[in-house]
C-alpha cells in the first residue's frame, strides 16, 4: 500500500520507463526494417545487372546477409539486456516499495501495525465478512496506568513497558490476524474468521500470559501490568466498522469500571482478570 503522492509518482516513473523502452524498440525496428529494404534493393538491382551469374548473386547475397544477421542478433541481445536492467530495476523498485509500506503502516516503537492499517483491515474484513458471511471479531485494549509508569519511572520505562506489551500481543496472535497500536497506550487486532467465543479465548490467553510475565525487569523492579479489554464482532458487535469501534470500546471501558469497583470494594488484586468463562476451550479462533 502506499500513500497518494508516492503512488502518482512511482506510477509515472514506470510510464516514463515504458514509453522510453517503447520509444527504443521503435527506433532499432524501424532501423531494422529501414537497412532490411535497402539491402534487398541493392540486391534486386544487382541481380538484374547479373542476371546469369549465380555465383555472383550468391556472393552478393552473402555480403549483404552478413550485416542483417549480425544486426538481428545484435537486436537479441540488446534486447536481452535491456530486459535484464528493467527487471532489475522493478525488483529495486518492489523493495522500496516494501520497506516504505512497513515505514508507512508499521509502529516503530512496538513493531507492530498502526492505527492507519488497522482502520484500513478493518475496513476491507467488515465487508469481507458481509459478502461470505463469516464470522469477524476484534479487539481493543488499553494498558492500565501507563501515566503512573511514567510519572515514576520515566518514559524510557514506559516505551519499554509498550514494547514488550506488543510482543506479548504478537505472541498470541496469528498470521492472518492484523495486531497494531492505535496510538498512546492503546491497541487493537482485527482476527478475521473468529466468533464471539475465539474473541473472548484471545483475550483469556493474553491476560494469563500478562499474569506471570513482567513487562520491564531490571534489578529488584519487576513491573507486571493490567489491561482494559473490549471485544466486538460480525454480525454481533455492528454490520458496520463505526458499530464494532463503538461496541467495543464501550466494552472496554466497562471493563475498566467494574475492575476499578472491584478492587475499591473488596480489595480485589490488580493483575486479577476479567471473567472470560464464556469463552470455552474448544474456541473457533483458530490454530496459532
Amino acid at each position: 500500500m502506499r500513500m497518494p503522492g508516492e503512488r502518482t509518482t512511482l506510477a509515472s516513473s514506470e510510464l516514463d520507463l515504458q514509453r522510453q523502452e517503447e520509444s527504443l524498440n521503435r527506433i532499432a525496428w524501424v532501423g531494422g526494417i529501414g537497412v532490411f529494404t535497402l539491402t534487398m534493393m541493392a540486391l534486386v538491382v544487382l541481380s538484374m545487372r547479373v542476371r546469369d551469374d549465380w555465383w555472383t548473386i550468391s556472393l552478393y547475397a552473402t555480403a549483404a546477409g552478413a550485416p542483417l544477421l549480425y544486426a538481428f542478433l545484435t537486436q537479441v541481445v540488446m534486447r536481452r539486456m535491456h530486459m535484464a536492467a528493467y527487471n532489475k530495476y522493478r525488483s529495486k523498485l518492489v523493495m522500496q516499495l516494501t520497506d516504505l509500506h512497513e515505514l508507512v503502516y508499521r509502529d516503530e516503537l512496538t513493531g507492530l501495525y498502526n492505527r492507519r492499517q488497522f482502520y484500513e483491515v478493518l475496513q476491507m474484513e467488515v465487508e469481507k465478512a458481509r459478502l461470505s458471511r463469516q464470522p469477524l471479531a476484534i479487539l481493543l485494549m488499553d494498558l492500565d496506568g501507563l501515566k503512573t509508569i511514567n510519572d515514576h519511572h520515566g518514559h524510557q520505562i514506559g516505551d519499554i513497558v509498550l514494547a514488550n506489551l506488543g510482543k506479548a500481543i504478537a505472541r498470541h496472535t496469528r498470521n492472518v490476524d492484523v495486531a497494531a497500536r492505535l496510538g498512546g497506550d492503546e491497541f487493537g487486532v482485527v482476527m478475521p474468521g473468529t466468533d464471539k467465543r475465539g474473541a473472548f479465548s484471545l483475550a483469556r490467553r493474553l491476560w494469563e500470559d500478562l499474569e506471570r510475565t513482567p513487562m520491564h525487569q531490571e534489578g529488584d523492579l519487576r513491573m507486571m501490568v493490567t489491561i482494559s479489554v473490549g471485544l466486538a464482532g460480525y454480525p454481533w458487535g455492528g454490520e458496520e466498522v463505526e458499530e464494532l469501534i463503538q461496541w467495543a470500546d464501550a466494552d472496554m471501558y466497562a471493563n475498566k469500571v467494574s475492575r476499578k469497583l472491584a478492587r475499591e470494594q473488596t480489595a480485589v488484586p490488580a493483575g486479577d482478570a476479567p471473567d472470560f468463562t464464556e469463552a470455552p476451550d474448544d474456541d473457533l479462533y483458530g490454530s496459532m
